[in-house]
């Protein structure tokens, strides 16, 4: 023997079960040319069975496969960016980054520590008609709209992988907690108008100026597009509110319900404007009263969908259109953080943007008040979860979703309920062979109130003893004579969540001689 050789096996490491961090990002950007598939995403994808019959979808022959509707998992931006090239939106030179490129960074930079990728198609050019973007609309989830695309004519099913394409991936992705689109808002905008010309400086005195001698190789070839980011008219928002929906009714699959939806909300054309008590506005200047005025929040209001807005300029946005990039990809990657870091049932109010330098538009006071209930619509606060600057700097400035109910407005709440849902699957998988006895539901009963109380402990429920914060059944009481029957096993679970306090109205009255204080719905 003249020498031995150690080889390294790389795979992709499976993500703990209870994790409340990973997210999905499903859209379009284009695979990096002569960068082969790494042999961790080769060895996953035949293990999932992309590589196989009858879901055969990448060549395992062809290290340049461009790797269409599957989920690749990355753990780093890097290992994104090395099989594909999220800057070159059309391939030629000069060239601008992708939505979907520019959100993965995002979630990075904030924090998130792993996602999957579902790449679609390579980016349409940015001058394609609208009819043709909106097409684009059944390659996000087939059967938003008709006529389907060749070969996703039916319906996504759980029990169905050859019919798992774009978000319906999500089927087979137990661990994703985030999903989110990045496309989306250009996909149903409006034409982009051109940027205004520039008005140039008054000539000055002729002199002399520093002469600055270019230092280095050439950086890459692209420039800032000379046209407006994605806005949307009335039709776009209507658009944009109905594929919300259609992604509602999916994400309420039993089998989904642990995936919550962050989604974008498109910024509004300059011409959009409303009647008001007060006269004509534009839709920018009171997002919250426009929403309300034309139902645009009906369609998809939910627990499980969270709106982000305003757009965002950062270091990855340079290039896009006016700088500006959606926020779903920041936020997403700051409820990542807080996952990992605090607990997914915090409140992210307060938590910093990382690689952030401005918002756009900042929100104004009228954003930011929280209206009574019969002071007419809520604010926008109320029903998106803004960002902005504060004094301390540019920070999350609610924390809620699109649900119209108090109750089931605030996003910690939200991702409380999913966080223990996931739990208690894991549960009832170790039990699925167990027969339905006192022993199996004494052990089951046990299991759940050594779960909840480690919630209790970490502050995620609230009462003065574990009594207090929640209770389990599983008895007789809980189930009928068919459940029995039927092998169903029923358990009862209450808890308190320890929703926290956000903001205290406070009204003083100077004729009444007091001072009265009630709890706001939470923002």
């Amino acid at each position: 023997m003249r020498r031995l050789t150690f080889e390294a096996t790389e795979r992709v490491a499976p993500s703990a079960p209870e994790r409340m961090d990973v997210a999905c990002f499903v859209g379009f950007v284009r695979r990096r040319p002569e960068s082969p598939v790494a042999a961790a995403l080769s060895r996953y994808l035949f293990e999932q069975g992309w590589m196989t019959a009858p879901t055969l979808r990448v060549d395992p022959s062809d290290p340049q496969h461009p790797l269409t509707d599957v989920p690749l998992p990355f753990e780093s931006f890097g290992a994104f960016e090395r099989h594909f090239d999220w800057r070159a939106r059309t391939g030629l030179t000069p060239d601008e980054p992708t939505a979907l490129g520019a959100a993965v960074r995002a979630f990075f930079a904030q924090g998130g520590r792993k996602c999957y990728v579902i790449r679609m198609a390579d980016p349409l050019p940015p001058e394609q008609d609208r009819p043709t973007r909106l097409q684009r609309l059944n390659l996000l989830l087939p059967g938003s709209r008709l006529p389907a695309p060749p070969g996703m004519e039916h319906a996504a099913s759980a029990i169905d992988r050859t019919t798992w394409h774009g978000a319906a991936h999500l089927f087979g992705l137990p661990d994703v907690s985030f999903l989110c689109l990045p496309d989306l808002p250009e996909l149903v905008a409006e034409v982009p108008e051109p940027l205004p010309v520039p008005r140039l400086p008054p000539l000055g005195a002729p002199g002399f100026g520093p002469c600055v001698i270019p230092l280095g190789e050439a950086g890459p070839q692209w420039r800032t597009p000379e046209r407006e980011a994605p806005r949307c008219d009335l039709t776009g928002y209507q658009d944009w509110a109905g594929f919300l929906a259609i992604l509602a009714e999916l994400l309420r699959d039993r089998r989904l319900r642990e995936t919550h939806l962050i989604a974008s909300l498109p910024l509004p054309s300059a011409s959009l404007v409303f009647d008001t008590a007060a006269g004509k506005r534009t839709a920018m200047q009171d997002m919250g009263r426009f929403l309300h005025e034309h139902g645009l929040l009906l369609p998809f209001q939910s627990a499980f969908i969270q709106l982000a807005y305003p757009w965002l300029q950062t270091a990855g946005s340079v290039g896009l259109p006016e700088n500006l990039e959606a926020p779903e990809g920041v936020l997403t990657g700051v409820l990542a953080r807080n996952a990992l870091l605090r607990g997914t049932f915090r409140n992210t109010l307060g938590l910093s943007l990382v690689d952030v330098r401005r918002v756009f538009p900042i929100p104004s006071t009228r954003d930011l008040t929280p209206r009574l209930p019969e002071a007419g619509p809520r604010g926008l606060v109320e029903r998106v979860s803004l960002l902005g600057p504060t004094p301390l700097g540019l920070q999350v400035l609610s924390d809620v979703t699109s649900s119209n109910m108090a109750s089931h407005r605030q996003a910690p709440v939200s991702r409380l309920l999913s966080s223990v849902l996931r739990a208690a699957r894991q549960m009832g998988v170790d039990l699925t062979f167990s027969a339905s006895n006192e022993t199996t539901w004494r052990e089951l009963r046990y299991q759940f109130e050594a779960m909840l109380g480690r919630y209790y402990e970490a502050g995620a429920l609230r009462g003065a003893n574990r009594g207090e914060a929640f209770s389990v059944r599983c008895d007789r009481t809980t189930m009928t004579q068919d459940d029995l029957d039927a092998g169903r096993l029923v358990v009862m679970v209450e808890l308190d969540p320890a929703a926290s306090l956000e903001r205290l109205h406070v009204r003083l009255s100077s004729l009444e001689g007091g001072v009265t204080l009630r709890q706001e719905d939470a923002a």
